[in-house]
């Protein structure tokens, strides 16, 4: 039961040229529409962002479903429908969260080939500082709390 070439290639072509009749009122098939997209806007890199973290997601929770296959399993206890569902949905917002966090710098690497702003590096260091600083109070809030309590 093989794939014969010959349907093939007559169904190729029978497609070929239904996309390139015109159909009754004499505009053809196949005319492209002229969209103008603001790329600038304010909005369009907002979805762009979005679009950058769901794929960059995608492509971590692919690499997380094989790491968890290679995982040895017993077998003692047979696995119900809704552990497999519960434990796809939980790598799915585990991949999320690394995206927007610990591996932003690929989602930023996919935003900026897709023609995204490049954010300035004074804005990032900047960033950078602010973070470093509030990590900083919070570990001395921590380490004041346990000298005080006496641990």
């Amino acid at each position: 039961m093989g794939i014969e070439l010959n349907k093939v290639n007559s169904n190729v072509n029978k497609i070929i040229n239904l996309a390139h009749q015109k159909p009754e009122s004499g505009k053809s098939l196949n005319q492209k529409k002229h969209l103008s997209v603001d790329t600038k806007s304010e909005e369009y890199q907002k979805q762009l962002r979005k679009v950058s973290e769901e794929f960059a997601a995608w492509y971590i929770y692919e690499v997380f479903k094989k790491m968890y296959s290679t995982v040895p399993k017993s077998g003692l206890i047979q696995e119900s429908f809704g552990e497999r569902w519960f434990r796809e949905m939980l790598l799915q917002q585990y991949a999320l969260k690394a995206a927007r966090t610990d591996l932003k710098e690929l989602s930023d690497m996919i935003y900026r080939s897709l023609g995204g702003k490049v954010i300035t590096q004074e804005t990032k260091s900047e960033n950078n500082v602010e973070k470093r600083l509030e990590a900083l109070q919070l570990l001395n809030s921590l380490i004041s709390n346990n000298q005080e309590s006496g641990e």
